[in-house]
């Protein structure tokens, strides 16, 4: 038996032909992004602003991955998520400067350099998103790990669970991909796939919590 789930990549909820694709993973992102809009509003600063606007239109554009399918634009999807993504660690690397002042070295900007011409080499040449997820999480880490003994401790707290919650999001989806067409063979009307949504939705909402305000 083979199950049709694999949109724009492998996510365990079968998507409906009618109405909203994935409405299950299209509901907790909705529901984040709201949450997310309200730490823009009510951010008191240009740079947390800025950096917390790309933290929505990741969201928006999540949201709209799970719920309208672009067949004849597959990648549209994929790109769309990853390079708002990707474009707001550009924003919290700015923050976080600012809120320290403390300037990355060269060889720290260097790396993230590299790192950041590596993911577009990946999606050049086509290469599974799940490296793509990887490169974005390692330049996440990277920059809040520099900056971390120069942030408030109450920061310093939330980075901890941060991180933690973002790598378990990106093992359990290792193990959708690898999983998901057995998973759903067996449950097709389950949707596992929301288990990387609710993991992903509490480093989310840290972020915001952390960094929606400057003291």
């Amino acid at each position: 038996m083979s199950v049709k789930y694999t949109f724009p990549f492998n996510s365990c909820e079968i998507p409906h032909k009618k109405g909203i694709a994935q409405p299950y993973s299209a509901f907790i992102n909705l529901c984040l992004s709201l949450i997310v809009s309200y730490f823009v509003y009510y951010s008191n600063n240009i740079y947390s602003k800025l950096f917390l606007c790309m933290v929505l239109m990741f969201n928006i554009s999540h949201t709209f991955s799970h719920s309208i399918h672009l067949e004849k634009f597959v990648n549209l999807h994929f790109l769309l998520t990853h390079f708002s993504a990707i474009i707001s660690t550009i924003f919290l690397l700015i923050l976080l400067n600012k809120i320290t002042n403390k300037i990355p070295p060269n060889f720290f900007i260097y790396c993230l350099v590299v790192l950041y011409l590596l993911d577009s080499i990946l999606i050049i040449y086509n290469v599974s998103h799940i490296y793509n997820i990887a490169v974005f999480l390692l330049i996440l880490i990277l920059i809040i790990l520099f900056y971390y003994h120069s942030l408030p401790n109450i920061i310093k707290h939330n980075i901890i669970y941060i991180i933690i919650f973002s790598l378990l999001a990106f093992i359990f989806q290792i193990f959708e991909i690898y999983n998901c067409q057995k998973i759903l063979e067996k449950y097709p009307k389950f949707p596992l796939h929301i288990i990387v949504e609710i993991l992903v939705f509490y480093p989310i909402l840290l972020i915001c919590k952390s960094f929606y305000k400057i003291e």
